[in-house]
Parts: C-alpha cells; structure tokens; sequence
C-alpha cells in the first residue's frame, strides 16, 4: 500500500537503482493546475553516501524528467491558463507570450532526453496532444494505489447484507469546474421521488470535507443500498477512475457510475465485476454525453420503481458481485495486477525515452530553448550551460553530439 508521496518516492528509487537519469516531479499541492508547483525530491531508501549527488544545474543538462499528472485528469489548457502569469513574474524580459500552450507546457519538463508524463486515464485527447510535443506517456492506476493506502483500515469492518432504508446514495461535495454535471445528478434527487441518501442535500450549509472520497463513514454502509458514484469527469471522451468508484466496492455495495464512456469497461480490466446480467449497463459504451446520462437516470428511476419484492430479489441478486468485489479489491491478486502495470509500462516508457534521445537530438531541452530564443530575442532565464548538455550528448553518440551542434548552433556558449 502506498500513499501520493510513497509512490513518487518509490519512482525516484526505482529509477535510480536501475541507472536511468531520470528527475521526478510531482505538484506539492494535490489537485494543483500551476506548473510552479511542481517539485523534486531526493531519492529515497539510499544512503547519500552511495549516492552521486547531482546538483539542479547538473540535472537539467545531463537529465531528463518525468511529470506525476498521475492523480488528476490531464487538462492542458488549465494548466497554461494558471501557470502563464507566474511565467510573465519570472520572465519579466517577456512582454507577451507567444508560445503555444503545447509548446509552453514543456517549460517545466524540458530536457536533454524527451519528458516522459505519468497519466491515469486512457483514451485522452490531452494525452495524444502531449504525445505529439515529444511527451512520452506512462500510464498506470495510481488512484487504484491510493485506494489500497486511503481505505486499509476498512477491510477490518464487517459489511452488511440487510435492505437499508434507502435504495440510493450518492456523495457529492464540489460542483465546479469538470464536476459541474453533478448540478444535473442533485437536481434530479430533488425534482422526483428518488428514495436517496445524499448528505449534501440534508443540510445545503453542512461543511464536507475535502478527502470526502477518501473516508469512509462506516455507518453509511447500512444506509443505502446501491451507491450512484459521480466521477470526476463526466462530459469526455477520456477514462479516468478515482478512488470513488473503490468506495462502493469497499462499502460491498453495487454501484451505478457517473464516467467517461468505456469506464466500467475499464474497471473489469482490473479483474473486477459490475452488474450487467442484472440490470442495463449499456450506459457505459454510449459516447454521447447527453445521452449516457440519460440512460443513467432511466436506469436509477427503473430501480427506484421496482415493487418491494422485485427490489429485494434484485439487491439478493447483487450481494454476491459486491462481496466478490470487496474480497477482490483487499487481494493480492488485484495489487499485483497495479504494480505489474506500474512496472511494465514504466519500463516501456523510458525505452521509448531511450530511443527518442537518438533520434530527437537535444530533445526538448534544445527544442524549448530555441523556441524561446525565436520567440524573444534571449536565452531563458535561469537555464542551462548548453555547452555541457551538449558534452553530455557527444559522450553517449558522436551522431547526436553533431545532430545538436548542426541544428542549434546558436545555443551553444
């Protein structure tokens, strides 16, 4: 089980164990769109003394980077708009910005070795735009980790299998931003007969906490019998799972989803079963925004109309899904399967890094700087020694020494 800041630290160490010149940065806020919020640490679990101590000068002309956008959808545009006014701050030779936003991103990621990018969803626009400005992506479920770490305890609590008091709950806190469907998801609590749990809607003035997803109030087990889990995004194209559809999963409770298309797709990969021979999921391959919701809703109100009898063979129906689920999720069967993904597709990506550093001379390192060169008439500020980036290069490959000599001249000092 590990927690955000155990998962960056075992990627620091892994790559440093196995020689890849790699520097890992991840936002010291969780949830941070500011690129100036993106860190380094020491690796750890290493004596320094059997380290080679890099200073950040040395880093940045002989390294390469990897960027933790593990934990939140990966939205570019977001990260540009809060992040160029502080560039204007530390670039006050910098009139105006004209860069790109795809080209901008890299300000905080450049190197001599193209940046590889941590994401957690698939089927991303954002990530194949990143893809095609030199980032690599290395997927893996990092949310699948931080529910081992965030609900441990709970494995210890014993479920129950009784009908609650109502057929429905639903938590949601924040309606802003990506999240501003669930608007759509209270409206619908409010305006129909809906028997549902929803602490928002008890006490419009109750304070949620902002790890609400991350807890678990174990008397709410007892509460509600299926869980309506409103993902993160909702109106997308992409997959990206949180730790809140582990929360049902955890609670033993069937589960409706508010997702991407192809997300529970997307979950069974992991090894888990949702509750297609029980009632309609074909929610989950509608691509239409509108129309998922929709089916969603007609799926929660033929639920919520079923006779007593029909409702109570149903949830029987599903109690032996939510155990499998709940046993499956503790297993070590199901963290295996994280950490092979981790592993396999870690490796993959700095394979790929290995083999784009020959055949992108200079990688975005060079490519940044030159942009910015182009753009305003100076080298960036607080940069690298070229000259030594590019001694870097020879010493691995005459070819990509004379590739970024030939193509950057006007870089070197």
């Amino acid at each position: 089980m590990l927690s955000p800041n155990q998962i960056y630290d075992y990627l620091r160490y892994y790559c440093y164990t196995n020689k890849k010149n790699v520097e890992v940065l991840h936002f010291k806020e969780l949830g941070s769109k500011n690129l100036h919020d993106l860190v380094h640490g020491e690796t750890p679990y290493i004596s320094k003394s059997s380290q080679i101590l890099l200073s950040n000068q040395d880093r940045r002309e002989t390294g390469g980077k990897m960027v933790m956008f593990d934990q939140e959808p990966l939205d570019v545009d977001a990260y540009c708009i809060s992040s160029k006014e502080l560039f204007k701050q530390d670039n006050p030779n910098v009139k105006s910005i004209h860069l790109s936003d795809d080209v901008f991103l890299l300000q905080k990621s450049k190197g001599i070795y193209n940046p590889i990018i941590a994401v957690s969803e698939i089927n991303s626009k954002d990530v194949e735009r990143v893809t095609n400005n030199f980032h690599i992506p290395f997927h893996f479920w990092s949310n699948g980790f931080l529910s081992r770490y965030w609900y441990s305890m709970y494995e210890m609590f014993s479920p129950t299998t009784t009908n609650s008091i109502n057929k429905f709950g639903c938590y949601i806190r924040d309606t802003a931003g990506t999240r501003k469907y669930r608007k759509d998801i209270l409206q619908l609590f409010e305006s129909t007969d809906l028997n549902v749990y929803c602490p928002m809607l008890e006490d419009n003035n109750v304070e949620l906490p902002s790890d609400l997803s991350a807890s678990i109030d174990w008397q709410d087990q007892s509460k509600f019998d299926i869980h309506i889990v409103p993902e993160t995004i909702f109106d997308t194209e992409k997959v990206h799972l949180t730790e809140k559809i582990c929360k049902p999963i955890v609670m033993q409770q069937p589960f409706i989803l508010f997702g991407g298309p192809h997300s529970l797709k997307y979950l069974r990969s992991y090894g888990f079963k949702t509750f297609s021979d029980i009632w309609d999921e074909s929610y989950d391959v509608e691509e239409n925004t509108n129309e998922r919701f929709k089916k969603i809703v007609n799926l929660i109100t033929y639920l919520n109309n079923l006779s007593p009898a029909d409702y109570k063979k149903l949830i029987q129906q599903t109690n032996k899904i939510a155990e499998f689920n709940r046993e499956y999720f503790y297993s070590d069967k199901f963290y295996k399967i994280l950490k092979t993904e981790l592993h396999e597709n870690l490796n993959t990506a700095l394979e790929i890094r290995e083999e784009q550093f020959y055949t992108n001379p200079g990688g975005t390192l060079f490519y940044f700087d030159n942009i910015y060169l182009d753009k305003f008439g100076i080298k960036p500020p607080n940069g690298v020694n070229h000259a030594r980036a590019l001694q870097y290069a020879y010493s691995k490959s005459k070819h990509v020494g004379d590739a970024i000599l030939k193509k950057y001249s006007k870089l070197i000092n």
